[in-house]
């Protein structure tokens, strides 16, 4: 069930990320929607189920941003591990934590991104600092409005359960 809901989310993030690109051309640049699926699916601090997600969404990663096939799916695979293992150490529960949680994993990944490029890539072509400022910022915004949001929505289904079986008594 956990593999289908991120397949789930990845597809959608891919379509989502496919049509923002058509619309504007620096889509790619400001936002990493498949990040906030890593991210996402690593919050539980299952560290098998984060890496193997963070490989899998690296790879996609590699395929829609054509460049060195393996690169993403390297980075995406140890920010799986190091948002699992804060997830299973850190009480994560406030906006504020939410948001530097999502922004570090954004930092780190750009940060071993350039790293596995300078070493690989003869002449890789690095992303401009303020790109990568709006890519980290943008993915801390995203990821806290999206899980506001799904504790929100968590939350007024667990009122219309309530509602619901107390009619029904």
């Amino acid at each position: 069930m956990r593999g289908l809901k991120l397949g789930a989310a990845v597809l959608a993030a891919v379509l989502i990320h496919a049509a923002g690109a058509q619309a504007w051309g620096d889509f790619p640049r400001a936002f990493d929607l498949l990040l906030l699926c890593l991210i996402f699916n690593a919050l539980d601090g299952d560290y098998l189920a984060a890496m193997l997600g963070g490989l899998a969404i690296g790879l996609v990663s590699d395929a829609l941003s054509g460049g060195l096939y393996g690169l993403h799916g390297f980075a995406d695979t140890m920010m799986g591990y190091g948002t699992a293992f804060a997830a299973r150490r850190l009480v994560i529960r406030r906006t504020t934590s939410m948001f530097l949680l999502f922004s570090l994993v954004a930092a780190c990944q750009q940060a071993v991104l350039i790293g596995l490029a300078t070493l690989l890539v003869p002449d890789p072509g690095f992303p401009s600092l303020p790109w990568a400022l709006v890519k980290v910022a943008t993915t801390g915004l995203l990821g806290v409005s999206l899980d506001t949001g799904a504790k929100h929505l968590r939350l007024r289904w667990a009122t219309w359960q309530r509602g619901r079986a107390s009619r029904l008594r």
